[in-house]
């Protein structure tokens, strides 16, 4: 069974034991005596059901006597709204109102079906190292088989003692925890892992959580952007000198000695790398506000080509930042990142979500950028399948874009940004469901016809 399906199958069986303990509350309403025996007139009222609740919508105050589902329940003082909470989704229920007008009774027999539930917690991930809740997580990502990588740290204080790498199965148990004080990691697609922040790069051994070796930025002038794993053992470091600036590149071998560096003017910095089949990387960053730029580095380190996209008015001063990169079967790498990009429509730059698709030789060959007029950053990208992948970007709402490798939007779906979503995977073919894993260890499982 792949790790989707063991989650899937944990995650329905949590759901299902949580509505089967829920019990029928009622809001504003109390068990009443016996019910009135007669009536000799209708009752004038509307229903309106909402996926958190159904409200019974009098034309006056009146005392009213309710049967619900064979429940009998007294509206315990005048209103013209009367709350029934606590409803099962998706199920339908039979009302019969009896209400007390003066001398005049009247009567009203409907029947109702609540609407599907929309979010529901199914499941959630230990994660509360520091009690009170205080954890929470910065980014998920996946291992070879199931596994997941993340990085958590102690709420609103984000400082390095508080940041922690850690693994664990489809099932959130914990296989190990680490405090080295990372900001970002990477998984290639061989499980290997490197991880890092400004001024230090790592990596880390898969299986057991350790350091195999560590590589420290040239001097202060330098910042570390992002760093990969490479097969041979070694590792791939990006970054910029601060001071001059211009891109900076490492290549490590297997013990973590330098094999090569440089810094050059192809690119003001760069922001992440990737491994490519033959073993060269390739490397994304910008040159000026406006042009993205991928180099490709050999083996050795030394550059074999640069590739640079200007078609798009945006402003990637400081303010363009990768997050991940992924790679498909074909050799094709998707770089997720986030910048500026002007809508003529609102005369401005408001943050955008970046997707940079380089082919298998590092050539440029689609940018895709995600907006509203509110501006989002990206939290996370991962395929589908072979031919699909899903984008998880955040600003008012939380937004889940479905698009091809060749650049074709299938779905945008916008969520309630509350759920602060750092992965997704989908429950059903047509993308109506989906299971979001949050910042707070919480899977929430949604359904876009609930809406």
């Amino acid at each position: 069974m792949n790790a989707k399906s063991i989650i899937i199958t944990v995650l329905t069986a949590v759901g299902a034991m949580v509505m089967a303990g829920c019990s029928t509350e009622w809001e504003e309403i109390s068990y009443s005596e016996e019910m009135p025996s007669y009536s000799n007139d209708e009752l004038p009222v509307k229903m309106e059901v909402h996926k958190d609740r159904a409200d019974v919508i009098l034309q006056k105050d009146l005392t009213c006597y309710i049967n619900l589902d064979g429940v009998q329940i007294k509206q315990t003082s005048k209103n013209k709204k009367i709350t029934l909470r606590a409803l099962t989704p998706d199920t339908e229920y039979h009302l019969s109102i009896t209400a007390l007008d003066g001398e005049k009774v009247l009567t009203k027999d409907m029947t109702f079906k609540t609407l599907k539930s929309y979010a529901t917690v199914i499941g959630w991930r230990e994660m509360d190292l520091y009690g009170n809740n205080e954890e929470v997580n910065l980014l998920v990502r996946q291992m070879p088989g199931g596994d997941f990588l993340d990085i958590t740290c102690k709420e609103l204080d984000y400082s390095t003692s508080n940041l922690r790498l850690r693994r664990t199965d489809a099932d959130g148990v914990v296989k190990w925890r680490i405090s080295i004080g990372v900001e970002n990691a990477s998984v290639s697609e061989e499980g290997n892992i490197a991880a890092w922040s400004y001024d230090m790069a790592y990596r880390v051994n898969p299986e057991i959580g350790d350091v195999l070796y560590k590589y420290t930025r040239k001097t202060d002038d330098y910042l570390i952007n992002g760093a990969y794993a490479c097969k041979d053992g070694g590792m791939a470091v990006v970054g910029k000198n601060n001071t001059d600036g211009k891109y900076y590149f490492a290549r490590l071998d297997a013990n973590g000695q330098l094999i090569h560096e440089e810094e050059g003017d192809f690119a003001d910095e760069l922001n992440d790398v990737h491994e490519i089949a033959d073993g060269s990387v390739v490397a994304m960053g910008r040159k000026g506000e406006k042009t993205i730029v991928a180099i490709t580095f050999d083996a050795e380190g030394k550059v074999v080509s640069t590739s640079s996209d200007d078609t798009e008015y945006r402003n990637l001063e400081h303010s363009f930042y990768l997050k991940q990169s992924i790679r498909d079967n074909k050799g094709n790498i998707y770089f997720l990142g986030h910048g500026k990009i002007y809508i003529q429509e609102y005369y401005n730059y408001y943050e955008c979500a970046i997707v940079v698709k380089v082919d298998a030789k590092g050539k440029i060959e689609w940018i895709r950028t995600q907006h509203d007029a509110r501006g989002v950053i990206s939290t996370y990208i991962r395929f589908i399948d072979d031919e699909k992948m899903c984008v998880i970007y955040a600003g008012i709402r939380t937004y889940l874009s479905f698009i091809t490798t060749d650049n074709e939007l299938l779905q945008d779906v916008a969520f309630n940004a509350n759920y602060n979503a750092v992965y997704v995977w989908p429950v059903n073919d047509e993308y109506t469901q989906f299971n979001l894993y949050d910042n707070y260890g919480r899977i929430i499982h949604i359904d876009t016809e609930g809406e």
